[in-house]
C-alpha cells in the first residue's frame, strides 16, 4: 500500500504557516502523486497545534512471534492528515530493528487510530516500541509523547531453554554451639538451586565466612553460575553452654584456737581462678558464690580448749565468705569443714567447685574427714542442722 499525505495535510501546513513564506514549500520524495511536503525554517517555530501520539501500547510472545495492538492518537483541536509510525524491536535511538511501518489515516481532533500486528521479532527481544510520525513528518508541540515501550514478561525466543535462569538463593537463620575458642561454624544455605544448571557450576559464598563469634552475626549468602547471581541474608547465633572448669583446690589446715574463734575463708582462699572457653579467666572471688559448707564434726561437740561451741559455720549473705570456728571435737580425729562453691560465667553457665579447711586432732594428727554431720547453706544433707546440745541454748 502507498503512502501518501492528501491534500487537506497540505490545506493545514498552509494554514499553519500562514502565506508569508514563513514554511518553506518541496516535494514529497516519499510519494508518488506529487504531493507537497512542508519544513519549518524557523529557529524558534510558534506552536503548530499539532501533536500525534503513541498510546495503548500491550504485547506478548510466542516463541518470536509478537502480538503486538496499540493506537495512535491526535492531541491536537485540528484534523491532521495521513502519518506513519514504526514499529521496533529494541530502543530506535539505540540501533532497535524496525519491525514494519503502519500507515495512518486522517485523523480528527482528538481521534485516534487503533491498529494490531502479528510479527516476527529477533532472537531474545525483551522490549518493542512504537513511535507515530515515526519519519518527523509534522512540525509537533510535543515530540516525546510520540514513542511508547513495552517491556516483555519474558524474551521472545524459540527456545525458552536456551536462556539462562539465574540460580536461586535461599537462606535460614542458624544457631551453633560455641567451641572450646567459643567460635562456631554454620552454613545459612537453605537448599540454594541452579533451575537451569548452567551455564556454570553453581558456587555458594557466605559473607563473612566464619567461623563467627560468640552472638548473632548477619551472614550473606551468594549464589552464582557464573553468568547470573543472587543473594540473600540470615543471621548466625553462636551461644556458649559450656560450663567454666573450676581452678585448683587451695586446702587450708588451721591452728586450733583457744577461745574456738572463727577465722574468715574468702572464695579467693579456696580455690584458683576458673578458666571458661568465651570468658577466659574468671576471677573467683567475682565470678564464683559459696553455696553450703559442711563438717563432719556436730556444732555441739566438746573442743579441745573449750567445752561447748555453737554455730561453728557462718556464711556471709552475699555467699563471697564464710567464716568457721578453729576447733575439734576433744575425742575425735580432727575436724574438715569442706567448702562448696559454685562459678558462672557470662553466659549463666556453672561449675561446682570445693575445697577444704581442717583442723588438727589432739597432739596435732592431720585430720580425717569422717563424712557431713553439720551442714550450713543450700542443699544440706538432712539431719544435718544445729547438734542437740546447742539447739538447747
Amino acid at each position: 500500500m502507498s503512502w501518501s499525505h492528501s491534500v487537506p495535510a497540505v490545506a493545514v501546513m498552509l494554514t499553519l504557516g500562514g502565506c508569508d513564506g514563513g514554511l518553506a514549500l518541496e516535494s514529497d520524495s516519499r510519494g508518488g502523486d506529487g504531493a507537497l511536503r512542508t519544513r519549518r525554517e524557523s529557529l524558534a517555530p510558534p506552536p503548530t497545534g499539532l501533536d500525534l501520539a503513541a498510546v495503548d501500547l500491550s504485547g506478548s510472545c510466542q516463541a518470536t512471534t509478537l502480538s503486538l495492538s496499540a493506537a495512535v492518537k491526535n492531541h491536537g483541536l485540528t484534523g491532521i492528515a495521513a502519518s506513519r509510525a514504526g514499529i521496533y524491536a529494541g530502543e530506535p535511538a539505540t540501533g532497535g530493528t524496525l519491525l514494519t511501518s503502519v500507515e495512518v489515516p486522517w485523523l480528527y481532533g482528538a481521534e485516534a487510530y487503533p491498529f494490531q500486528r502479528t510479527l516476527t521479532v529477533p532472537e531474545g527481544t525483551t522490549q518493542v516500541f512504537v513511535v507515530a510520525d515515526d519519519d518527523r513528518f509534522y512540525p509537533e508541540d510535543d515530540e516525546v509523547n510520540n514513542t511508547a515501550s513495552l517491556t516483555l514478561p519474558a524474551p521472545c525466543v524459540t527456545d525458552p531453554g536456551e536462556l539462562n535462569q539465574p540460580p536461586v538463593a535461599r537462606c535460614q537463620d542458624v544457631t551453633v554451639v560455641a567451641d572450646d575458642l567459643c567460635q562456631g561454624s554454620a552454613t545459612i544455605d537453605q537448599g540454594s538451586f541452579d533451575p537451569d544448571q548452567g551455564p556454570g557450576p553453581l558456587t555458594v559464598a557466605q559473607s563473612p565466612q566464619g567461623p563467627y563469634p560468640a552472638g548473632t552475626t548477619p551472614v550473606q549468602l551468594a549464589v552464582s553460575d557464573g553468568e547470573a547471581s543472587s543473594t540473600c541474608t540470615a543471621h548466625v547465633t553462636v551461644v556458649d553452654t559450656t560450663a567454666p572448669v573450676p581452678g585448683a583446690r587451695k586446702d587450708r589446715v588451721l591452728a586450733p584456737s583457744a577461745s574456738s574463734g572463727y577465722v574468715q575463708v574468702n572464695l579467693s582462699d579456696c580455690a584458683l581462678p576458673a578458666s571458661d572457653n568465651c570468658g577466659g579467666t574468671l576471677d573467683v572471688q567475682q565470678f564464683g558464690t559459696f553455696l553450703r559448707v559442711t563438717s563432719d564434726e556436730t556444732d555441739d561437740a566438746l573442743s579441745l580448749l573449750r567445752v561447748l561451741a555453737c554455730d561453728d559455720i557462718r556464711l556471709s549473705a552475699d555467699g563471697k565468705s564464710v567464716r568457721v570456728r578453729a576447733e575439734a571435737a576433744l575425742l575425735g580425729n580432727g575436724r574438715v569443714y569442706t567448702l562448696t562453691y559454685a562459678v558462672s560465667d557470662a553466659a549463666g553457665n556453672s561449675a561446682i567447685g570445693t575445697c577444704k579447711v581442717s583442723v588438727p586432732a589432739l597432739l596435732g594428727n592431720p585430720a580425717v574427714d569422717s563424712g557431713t554431720a553439720y551442714c550450713q547453706g543450700t542443699d544440706c544433707p538432712p539431719h544435718t542442722g544445729s547438734g542437740g546440745l546447742c539447739s538447747l541454748l
